[in-house]
């Protein structure tokens, strides 16, 4: 065989007449390794990379050198220099987001890189492999905390409407947004993106003391109403009950995530707008506006990311809806 170098391992197989199966089998790899590895979603570790170069006739290096690969702001936001950021392939490039971007379930926000001369680096004991999805329920930041912690069944959430989630998975780059609206008012799918229903929950305000309070009796006095950015799905449900009582919108911060208009509310605001599972989790009362279903929609091209799996098996799990159940505000039995 040549030694010059094959454009991709694909290249390289099919050269050595060898079909997927033939050369997982010849590597001690699963045929899904192969394929994740071929389609860029997967890097081999060491001994899977001497073990492949063996069984196709090349060196490492001549398989698996090259240039480095594009490196990209998740969500065009300049990160400084030194910051832990999440970080994964996502084809042949690799994006990032600051750690603080990570839709967080409890805790501290987690990191996988930290950003080096413009690129991720990935820390000890982490990898940069893994599927990125975009959504504002934490409830995604729980899939992702019962998931695989390395390795390309890996999920990554991070925080961002529902706007944000589409234009940024559009953009290629992330795998999966998480799309929420009212039943039959969902955006327009993407084609041939793949469909997984998460549930049902309701949108509205959150409200401080135990008394509930009208979006008419909120726009009328001096409160002070913690909102979501403009594209947020549950923003669309506040501004569509202002305008329905004549009023014009309150003042008050805009803040990302529906947990930290929450816990703004739990800290001294009026009101917030939010979901019910994040006002039950603060100890606030909730007047509904709205029944949302929530969906996390798969781009086309990652249909077959060993991530996807993953997400299909967390989000059916008994686990999963068990810790949800023990929040509450979530329902899983209508599509």
């Amino acid at each position: 065989m040549s030694t010059q170098r094959p454009a991709t391992l694909r290249d390289a197989r099919r050269a050595a007449g060898l079909s997927q199966a033939a050369l997982a089998r010849a590597a001690h790899l699963s045929r899904q390794a192969v394929g994740a590895i071929e389609a860029g979603v997967h890097r081999p570790g060491v001994d899977a990379a001497l073990a492949i170069a063996a069984a196709v006739g090349l060196s490492v290096e001549q398989l698996f050198a090259g240039p480095a690969p594009a490196s990209e702001s998740i969500f065009d936001v300049p990160v400084a220099d030194g910051s832990p950021v999440l970080a994964a392939r996502i084809g042949e490039r690799l994006v990032y987001a600051a750690a603080e971007s990570s839709l967080g379930y409890e805790g501290w926000p987690v990191a996988n890189a930290v950003l080096r001369g413009g690129r991720p680096v990935s820390l000890p004991g982490a990898d940069l492999d893994g599927i990125v999805m975009v959504g504002c329920d934490p409830a995604l930041g729980l899939a992702a905390a019962l998931g695989p912690a390395a390795g390309p069944r890996r999920m990554i959430a991070l925080s961002g409407s529902t706007t944000t989630a589409l234009r940024v998975m559009r953009a290629g780059n992330a795998h999966a947004a998480l799309v929420h609206g009212v039943a039959g008012s969902l955006p327009p799918t993407p084609r041939g993106a793949m469909r997984l229903h998460l549930g049902r929950w309701r949108v509205g305000l959150a409200i401080r003391g135990d008394r509930p309070r009208s979006v008419a009796e909120l726009c009328a006095g001096a409160a002070q109403v913690v909102q979501r950015e403009d594209g947020a799905s549950s923003q669309k449900a506040f501004l569509a009950a202002v305008r329905a009582e004549g009023h014009t919108p309150p003042a008050g911060a805009v803040v990302a995530g529906h947990l930290d208009v929450a816990r703004r509310v739990a800290e001294g605001a009026t009101a917030g707008v939010t979901m019910e599972p994040a006002a039950i989790r603060c100890r606030l009362t909730f007047s509904p506006l709205e029944e949302h279903v929530a969906e996390l929609w798969i781009d086309r091209r990652w249909r077959d990311h060993p991530g996807v799996e993953a997400i299909g098996g967390v989000l059916s799990s008994a686990a999963f809806r068990t810790r949800l159940n023990l929040i509450g505000g979530y329902e899983f039995g209508r599509a």
